[in-house]
């Protein structure tokens, strides 16, 4: 469980904030300790608070932030990140203390048996990077719980990213059982999954280029048991034309370079659809260019644009961010869809 920790003069603010974008973890208490409030949330990434981390994996207790902070203030460590992805911790840091804070991590979080560093920045047609053993069991291969689902994965060999749980769940949740979905880019699985288990009557088609990622996916769809997705291994380009008018709902979980593809997306919809896009986008209104983009692309297809939701979903850097936007296109009565452009 993820928790906003605050203090009790803005717990008003912060109650208001995770009620708002939906981060709220219901059934869960909001705890008190040392002076602090520790709201419950779904997901890893908010504007309000500093984010903590308690019971996260099997075995794990104790407030790993806090531990990390202590960490920081006693080895004077320029700490970026910690990930935890099941087994796996992947830190980011500098090379005089990686094995410090690594045995502190592993101390801290019983269910972890390796660490490993970044190396390199996401890069490549695939979206990988390259990570440098630390500590532990020498392994990248990870096995990682979320929102009830598990997801085995190489993390050299394809993207994952556990800071998208939330949008995972969200997505999930608001999809409708029975509906036709495609996941655009779908990695190893886990849009595809997540909507396929708490969505059974659905059919999910997942298209993934990287054959890595795919091979992962395959694994991921037997250990959950789901049944209802259809995994499809190529081009998105190409793949396409397999499933024109296809789709209820599509999702782009791709921020570098969707837009390219939003033709192809368009194409596999039906007459009225609904579209999870995802970009990066950087100002003080990170929405409106993307937008912009968006509304012309159904105007050449004669599609009415609605938008139904955005929010930013993460800092990708100092001056980018990582943004989703809902929005429903659909063809009015008469009129022909346009082709791919």
């Amino acid at each position: 469980m993820r928790y906003i920790k605050t203090r009790p003069e803005e717990a008003e603010k912060v109650r208001r904030h995770i009620r708002k974008t939906g981060l709220a973890a219901k059934g869960h208490k909001v705890l008190k300790k040392g002076g602090f409030l520790y709201f419950p949330i779904i997901g890893g990434d908010s504007r309000v608070g500093d984010i903590v981390v308690r019971n996260y994996s099997e075995g794990t207790t104790g407030d790993m932030r806090d531990a990390v902070r202590e960490f920081k203030e006693k080895h004077k460590s320029s700490s970026k990140s910690i990930e935890l992805l099941g087994n796996i911790a992947v830190i980011e840091t500098s090379e005089r203390i990686a094995g410090k804070l690594a045995a502190a991590v592993m101390e801290e979080n019983k269910g972890v048996s390796t660490v490993v560093m970044k190396s390199s920045a996401v890069k490549g047609r695939y979206r990988t990077r390259k990570y440098r053993h630390i500590a532990g069991k020498r392994t990248y291969v990870a096995r990682y719980r979320e929102n009830g689902c598990t997801f085995v994965f190489n993390l050299r060999k394809s993207f994952f990213s556990s800071r998208l749980a939330f949008e995972r769940k969200r997505v999930a949740d608001l999809s409708k059982n029975g509906e036709r979905v495609v996941v655009m880019f779908a990695g190893v699985g886990p849009f595809a999954v997540e909507i396929a288990k708490g969505r059974p009557k659905s059919k999910i088609v997942a298209i993934e280029l990287n054959d890595s990622a795919y091979k992962y996916m395959l694994e991921n769809i037997n250990i959950n048991h789901v049944d209802n997705i259809v995994p499809v291994c190529g081009d998105v380009a190409e793949k396409s034309k397999d499933y024109l008018g296809f789709a209820d709902r599509i999702v782009m979980p791709l921020p570098k370079g969707a837009q390219d593809f939003i033709g192809y997306a368009i194409s596999m919809a039906k007459r009225k659809c609904i579209f999870h896009y995802y970009a990066f986008a950087e100002g003080d209104d990170p929405f409106s260019q993307q937008m912009l983009y968006l509304r012309e692309e159904a105007a050449k297809r004669n599609m009415r644009f609605k938008l139904l939701f955005r929010r930013i979903v993460r800092t990708y850097s100092a001056s980018v961010v990582e943004i989703a936007l809902d929005f429903e296109l659909s063809l009015g009565s008469g009129k022909k869809q346009g082709r791919v452009q």
